[in-house]
């Protein structure tokens, strides 16, 4: 396949910094105790909570029997996606409005059956950072939009996609709910979608599968055709 550029939409992991740490410790290489001393060859145990930088949460997160990290479709996980510039929100400190994604989606020209979509705040400047200001939410008609206009999977640059704290339905996870039930995995804390030069790219981002496991650090690539 032909394309024009590779994009990283991903936050790098560094052991032991961030909020949310990952720890690894270097042990001795199973199953090759029979190496020189003086050859370079390591292993490493890895202990972290699964929803980390750049990470995808399944519809077992939310959902009992669920498709796990194993268990969701692969065509799911890859295929033509928009990113809507949503910037102006978080800079005006507004949440997601259904005119707003309405808007957004038709200055990147449309939304089709089976799109990924990414929204962009910019906010992954702000990962691990003390101070930062207050990411927008998405009101349950905006999320109830997407979600009728048939999009796959989708995307955000902040660390959720939940309706208002004003909104009675936030205690019950009412977002996640939308997007998981109807078998949408959700990324949070993408990166870089600053550097994509076009509101129309193809994505993919797998998980390792793992089976009763609901979300995993995920490496995400656009790419530009």
């Amino acid at each position: 396949m032909r394309f024009k550029r590779l994009v990283d939409l991903s936050h790098t992991i560094v052991p032991e910094e961030g909020e949310r740490k990952l720890h690894a410790k270097m042990v001795p290489p199973v199953g090759h105790d029979d190496f020189p001393e003086d050859q370079w060859y390591v292993m490493h145990e890895l202990a972290f909570i699964n929803h980390i930088g750049t990470h995808i949460e399944v519809p077992y997160h939310v959902i009992e029997d669920g498709d796990d990290l194993a268990g969701v479709p692969l065509e799911r996980l890859c295929g033509d996606a928009v990113i809507l510039d949503l910037r102006s929100l978080m800079e005006r400190g507004e949440d997601v409005t259904l005119s707003a994604i309405q808007e957004a989606a038709e200055k990147a020209g449309g939304i089709r059956n089976g799109d990924i979509i990414f929204c962009r705040f910019d906010a992954d400047r702000y990962l691990n950072k003390p101070q930062r200001p207050k990411f927008p939410s998405f009101t349950a008609e905006a999320m109830e939009w997407l979600v009728a206009k048939g999009m796959k999977m989708m995307g955000v640059d902040t660390g959720g996609a939940e309706v208002p704290r004003s909104d009675p339905r936030h205690g019950s996870n009412y977002n996640h709910h939308l997007l998981l039930d109807n078998g949408i995995p959700l990324i949070e804390n993408l990166a870089n979608l600053s550097e994509v030069s076009s509101p129309r790219v193809v994505v993919f981002a797998f998980p390792v599968g793992i089976r009763k496991v609901d979300s995993f650090p995920l490496r995400v690539v656009a790419m530009e055709v």
